[in-house]
């Protein structure tokens, strides 16, 4: 098979998945930090704290923390960088780990100061790689926290990949079940179209949710089954 025949059927798959879960979910009615940092604010820094929140955590659990935090301070690196730690971590208590988080937050906003003025925009300036490397020093920043960034801000179109995702991409077969996230990632672009992949990205993460489950997967109620090398296995 050419390459350009094997792009163009991995693309129409890409374009089936997607039409498929848009017949089960409205990513409108779901809750995502990602989707409400990007509506509400093109602020990296507001973003970043966002979904470091989120880590661990439930979105709205995230987004409770996220505006118990903004009702006691501008979400700043300098504003952060002045409140007590302790004063950090029980405004963000709802989205658990709250002492650690508190910490990375008020590391990471130092950081920022010192390196970019407190002005991350600074950072986006360079390149996609450049800004990926210097993201991931930041604490509690990793590939995922590090994509979401850069697609809300518009420095990359891609999927972040998070555990629902991860494992909805080796019950389908597409990756290997020891596949890392770079992996995933670069396949599920090579799978959907660069306008598509923001919503394969919250759709797959609505699927994992509510259908496919870690545990006790709803086979029977998958609108994509029939593509799954999981449910074929045990069907």
């Amino acid at each position: 098979m050419h390459l350009s025949e094997k792009l163009s059927n991995e693309r129409e798959l890409g374009k089936w998945l997607i039409n498929k879960l848009k017949q089960k979910y409205d990513i409108s009615k779901f809750y995502f930090v990602s989707s409400l940092s990007i509506n509400g604010s093109k602020d990296p820094f507001k973003i970043l704290v966002a979904t470091i929140l989120s880590q661990n955590s439930t979105d709205k659990a995230a987004m409770n923390a996220y505006h118990n935090l903004e009702k006691i301070t501008r979400i700043s690196p300098a504003h952060i960088c002045r409140l007590n730690y302790k004063v950090i971590a029980s405004a963000i208590r709802p989205a658990g780990l709250h002492k650690t988080k508190a910490k990375a937050l008020k590391e990471l906003s130092r950081i920022i100061l010192s390196k970019y003025d407190g002005d991350l925009f600074k950072l986006l300036k360079n390149s996609e790689l450049d800004i990926r490397k210097e993201l991931m020093k930041l604490p509690n920043v990793g590939s995922k926290t590090c994509d979401v960034l850069l697609v809300n801000m518009g420095v990359l179109k891609t999927v972040p990949v998070d555990t629902h995702i991860s494992r909805i991409a080796k019950r389908l077969g597409l990756v290997p079940n020891n596949a890392g996230y770079e992996m995933i990632r670069r396949r599920l672009d090579e799978i959907f179209d660069e306008d598509d992949r923001y919503d394969a990205h919250l759709l797959l993460i609505m699927h994992g949710r509510t259908t496919c489950k870690a545990i006790n997967p709803l086979c029977q109620e998958c609108l994509i089954s029939e593509k799954c090398n999981y449910y074929k296995s045990y069907k």
